[in-house]
């Protein structure tokens, strides 16, 4: 699995998992609908493994797609990347089937992340370029 993909699994994850570092910047028409999301250990630790499951339904068969990440330590901007959803080294891939999905992650977070706010997005489109998923992210470590 690529760095990209492993952070952005991790953020898109680890935001879902903690209501209160995360907002849906979509609508109700993106194809990825998230129904529960259950993280351990809670909360998670600096240079700990963290294993994140996650489940939802996708209403669509995705082909192909883009994942787009930015993340920012205050205003700094560490990360703003595009990256294509369906590489060989996706941990999910393509293609995707729609329905039910249930999947589960594990990921250290690196124990020399600096300590502060973190802020973010990512945005998933599909082979039509509509809009799979979005999330605004807003966290501190």
């Amino acid at each position: 699995m690529s760095f990209l993909t492993k952070i952005f699994v991790l953020f898109c994850v680890f935001a879902l998992a903690t209501a209160d570092i995360w907002t849906n910047c979509g609508s109700s028409s993106d194809h990825f609908q998230i129904g529960s999301v259950t993280i351990t250990p809670d909360p998670p630790v600096k240079g700990q493994d963290i294993t994140v499951t996650a489940n939802g339904n996708l209403n669509e068969e995705i082909t192909s797609g883009n994942v787009k990440l930015l993340v920012k330590f205050g205003f700094i901007t560490i990360l703003n990347q595009n990256e294509d959803l369906c590489q060989a080294k996706n941990p999910i891939p393509c293609p995707l089937q729609p329905g039910a999905y249930n999947h589960t992650i594990t990921a250290q977070i690196p124990s020399n992340a600096p300590s502060g706010k973190y802020s973010g997005n990512v945005v998933v489109t599909d082979q039509n370029s509509q809009e799979v998923a979005c999330i605004d992210l807003a966290f501190s470590l």
